[in-house]
């Protein structure tokens, strides 16, 4: 495992990946997981010695029920901030509704097929509750380049394609990126370990996935931390020149 910073924690499991900005003002929770990563997410928090009431603002990467479950429950247990960009707001209304508000650009069966072991992890996502995330309503939004008034003081950088409001989070005080699954480590269903973006069974646009990785090789950061895979400490324009080499498969 990759060694974090202190003020900073991986919740989740080997699939999904969400992470807990710690800091003297409070808590900033980015993506929440599945429903059933509940028990680990309280346990990890315990262990910590927080509780899910001590959560100040959750930041949703992108609208996809594996970022958005535990988004809903935390919000009525803390009433933390829960920050959305505004174009992925509608489809985290309705987080059911994929085919409606992000549709990917290819089915998922041929890459099953091709990879028949690549079926684990979305089974996996189901046995957690991918199919009954409940809603999710932004109680605010954020827009490209903004310094959002949370824990951590990340800034929002709008790195769509993946679904039409992906974002990335820079804390640029300690070079850390959060890019949700902009850019990954590991896409199973794609069978790809190593620097990529998801591929297009799960992706909205991949013109527009492969501009915004273009963007992350202009920014400066060293850890990056993405929504599936593990931790890549190269920094992020190396992931990001490995993934467009990789291509959107």
């Amino acid at each position: 495992m990759t060694p974090l910073p202190s003020h900073i924690h991986r919740l989740g499991d080997d699939h999904v990946n969400f992470w807990l900005v710690t800091t003297p003002d409070g808590l900033t929770l980015i993506d929440t997981g599945l429903p059933g990563h509940w028990p680990a997410f309280t346990a990890a928090l315990k262990s910590l010695r927080y509780s899910p009431t001590d959560i100040t603002a959750i930041l949703i990467t992108h609208a996809h029920p594996d970022h958005l479950g535990l988004a809903t429950r935390i919000h009525q247990l803390s009433g933390a901030s829960t920050w959305i960009h505004r174009a992925d707001t509608d489809l985290a209304a309705h987080p059911r509704a994929l085919r409606r508000h992000a549709r990917p650009e290819r089915p998922l069966l041929p890459y099953l097929l091709r990879h028949p072991t690549s079926a684990r992890t979305p089974l996996h996502l189901l046995r957690l509750g991918m199919a009954t995330v409940p809603p999710v309503t932004a109680t605010h939004t954020f827009h490209d380049g903004q310094h959002i008034d949370v824990p951590g003081q990340p800034i929002a950088l709008h790195t769509p394609g993946h679904t039409p409001g992906s974002s990335s989070f820079l804390l640029p005080e300690h070079g850390i990126i959060f890019t949700g699954d902009t850019l990954v480590t590991h896409d199973a269903v794609g069978h790809h370990h190593g620097p990529t973006a998801i591929c297009r069974a799960f992706t909205h646009d991949s013109h527009t996935a492969t501009t915004s990785l273009q963007r992350l090789a202009t920014i400066d950061a060293d850890l990056v931390l993405p929504g599936h895979g593990q931790p890549w400490t190269e920094n992020i324009a190396t992931a990001a020149h490995q993934a467009l080499r990789h291509g959107i498969t």
